[in-house]
């Protein structure tokens, strides 16, 4: 029998919200951002398959099956109508199952999507084995996944670029969400294994700008200014592909700009789906 699909009810009060996470960042991550949606919106999140125990990273050969699975939550617990909102590969799933399955969502709001230009994506597609050579694929696979203490993390992790721009306050919430206890070596591990983390940047998906136009939902899309990921090419090109949506450029923000700045983005998706 198949496993029920995991989620979790963060609460709230108004429609039916679904937010769809990131690659190697679990739902409670965004505690802050989501917390300033539930005076609003009714929040749940799917725990994506890389969260499932003893899910196997080999699983997944494209981003069709992250989408497949949201459908799939979304059946099961009877879901239609609902707003979805994405961060990153979170973004990218909830816009391709909106396509599939349109009655199952009423608006999108799609955060920091990736979105690679064509020729990266011809690249991976034409040397598969090659895309774990990359500078981001390898980072993943050397990540460090154990440590003593949830204090320790903390200030290893506050040293690191890529949290520069976070408050306390959000790593915080990365430290304690991001990290479980390890039963077998003591201490805590990543809740997200970093053998999945590797395998969903090894393989981006080679569909996204011709599903793109495909969006028939009211749609925002939201980019930061310093962001890495989308590049400004891709940025014009998402517009172009889908001209019916809104767009947001965030200043002061990169691609984690939901932990950077929650307030104001959050702020920006309420003033949308009033």
């Amino acid at each position: 029998m198949a496993r029920s699909i995991p989620f979790i009810d963060f609460g709230g009060e108004g429609p039916l919200l679904h937010f769809a996470h990131a690659n190697a960042y679990p739902p409670r991550c965004y505690r802050q951002f989501l917390e300033l949606l539930m005076p609003h919106f009714h929040v749940v999140a799917l725990e994506q398959r890389p969260l499932w125990p003893d899910s196997d990273p080999a699983e997944l050969t494209d981003w069709q099956l992250l989408s497949e699975d949201m459908i799939r939550l979304f059946d099961e617990q009877g879901w239609r109508e609902v707003i979805g909102v994405g961060h990153s590969m979170g973004a990218v799933a909830t816009m391709k199952a909106a396509v599939n399955r349109p009655d199952l969502f009423r608006t999108l709001v799609m955060v920091e999507p990736v979105f690679l230009l064509s020729a990266l994506l011809e690249m991976a597609a034409a040397h598969p084995d090659a895309a774990y050579q990359l500078p981001l694929v390898q980072s993943a696979q050397r990540r460090r996944s154990q440590f003593e203490s949830r204090e320790y993390a903390f200030a290893r992790w506050r040293r690191k670029p890529v949290f520069a721009r976070w408050p306390d306050e959000s790593l915080w919430d990365y430290v304690n969400y991001a990290l479980i206890p390890d039963g077998e070596n003591g201490g805590f591990r990543l809740a997200y294994p970093r053998e999945w983390e590797a395998q969903v940047y090894a393989r981006p998906p080679q569909w996204v700008w011709d599903v793109l136009p495909q969006v028939r939902q009211p749609a925002l899309g939201i980019r930061g200014a310093e962001t890495d990921t989308i590049v400004p090419e891709a940025w014009q090109l998402w517009q172009e592909k889908q001209p019916q949506a809104e767009f947001v450029e965030m200043a002061d923000a990169g691609h984690m700009l939901l932990m950077e700045r929650p307030s104001a983005t959050a702020q920006i998706i309420r003033e949308y789906l009033k």
